[in-house]
């Protein structure tokens, strides 16, 4: 990931990823692309608002990388909220372009495992003008942890239960995946309406 990236995560979110020496954050060195930004500070955001609302003790993570395909997020001091948020993040991240955050699927390249877009998929080297545009995309992106917390507790805290629901096409949104719909405010609201639907037994 990009040191401005990374940057943004450290400072968003300094309890997670702090330097225990330094006692405030650092460039973390996620291991991952660009493309997994949007995964991560939603979990971030949806692990550090649950310990500000309880009294569960602080998560801090110890390394945030990519393996076999997919996001692998390992932290300190976890507890059941936390794993189900990162069983939610490290599943749906099969389904995320590493690069640019599209949706995406698990392809082998030059010999290794990893998720890519259409447009991603048969390269690993990318010109720094189109990386550049990729990072200022994913920084205007609307943060997802409102969805991805409103799915999961629909799902009793299953994350990979709640990922499937996400990453499975909804006749009632014209068989669009959802996840495909996380990409702007309008799309969420449907995600969001639809869930509110379903709490409230309204089958649509």
């Amino acid at each position: 990931m990009h040191q401005e990236l990374d940057a943004l995560l450290c400072t968003r979110y300094p309890a997670i990823f702090l330097d225990e020496e330094a006692n405030g954050p650092k460039l973390f060195g996620f291991e991952c692309g660009d493309g997994w930004f949007t995964l991560i500070d939603a979990a971030c955001q949806l692990i550090q608002r649950h310990v500000d609302a309880t009294d569960a003790r602080q998560p801090m993570a110890s390394q945030v990388k990519e393996k076999f395909g997919g996001l692998r997020f390992y932290c300190r001091r976890s507890n059941d909220y936390t794993g189900a948020v990162v069983d939610l993040v490290e599943s749906l991240s099969s389904h995320v372009c590493e690069v640019c955050g599209a949706l995406g699927k698990t392809v082998s390249l030059f010999g290794w495992v990893h998720t890519r877009c259409d447009l991603h998929e048969s390269t690993t080297v990318y010109e720094e003008s189109a990386m550049r545009a990729v990072r200022d995309s994913l920084m205007l992106t609307p943060p997802m942890a409102e969805l991805l917390g409103t799915c999961l507790a629909f799902f009793e805290h299953d994350g990979q239960a709640a990922a499937r629901w996400l990453t499975q096409p909804a006749l009632v949104l014209g068989r669009v995946v959802p996840l495909a719909l996380a990409g702007s405010e309008d799309g969420q609201r449907q995600v969001l309406t639809l869930i509110g639907r379903l709490e409230h037994g309204i089958t649509p």
